[in-house]
């Protein structure tokens, strides 16, 4: 890969997937990598981290700036993305933003022009929920918010009136790794 101007990478660990992503404002995904992992964040975020970059062919050198989800979702698992996402940014001397897990899976499972419920289990029979409309162009990783971020009961969020509910699903790192360019505090979500 030729050296971009402006490389972010993205974390998100607010689910049971680690995601993350290399992105360019200029080219888009560069590269990225979504694994069901579980509760096994912190052990494999390292040696994932260092596939990406080698499948990107680059290096840390490379990047810019650093997004990083900032939940809602598992406390555990937020606190591993934010945690590295930092010591990564604070090593490499970038700056760092938040962005929203629910927003990051949402633009996971939406087509272009879809409104839709992010969903993430809250456990005894919560979610936390978001409802999201995508723009019609799919290089636009930008949401609009329809209902903000909340911690409700799974059957009020099964009334949403949406096209589509997003669940289950690994987050869209690239649209973390874009949030660098808003400049959102990395600052963790808990509903």
């Amino acid at each position: 890969m030729g050296r971009v101007s402006r490389l972010y990478l993205g974390i998100d660990t607010a689910t049971p997937f680690l995601s993350l992503a290399l992105w360019s404002p200029d080219r888009g995904v560069v590269a990225e990598a979504r694994h069901e992992v579980g509760r096994d964040h912190a052990a494999r975020i390292v040696p994932e981290l260092q596939r990406l970059f080698d499948r990107a062919r680059t290096d840390a050198a490379s990047v810019t700036g650093v997004g990083v989800g900032v939940g809602p979702g598992s406390y555990t698992g937020v606190r591993v993305g934010l945690a590295t996402a930092q010591g990564l940014a604070r090593a490499w001397q970038v700056p760092i933003a938040g962005a929203s897990s629910l927003a990051a899976l949402a633009l996971a499972g939406l087509a272009p022009g879809e409104r839709g419920a992010a969903l993430l289990d809250a456990r005894r029979g919560n979610v936390y929920a978001a409802v999201f409309r995508r723009p019609d162009d799919p290089t636009d990783l930008r949401l609009e918010v329809l209902r903000p971020p909340g911690k409700l009961a799974r059957s009020e969020a099964a009334a949403f009136d949406v096209d589509r509910v997003v669940e289950g699903v690994a987050p869209d790192a690239s649209a973390t790794a874009a949030a660098v360019g808003l400049a959102a505090p990395a600052e963790a979500v808990y509903l």
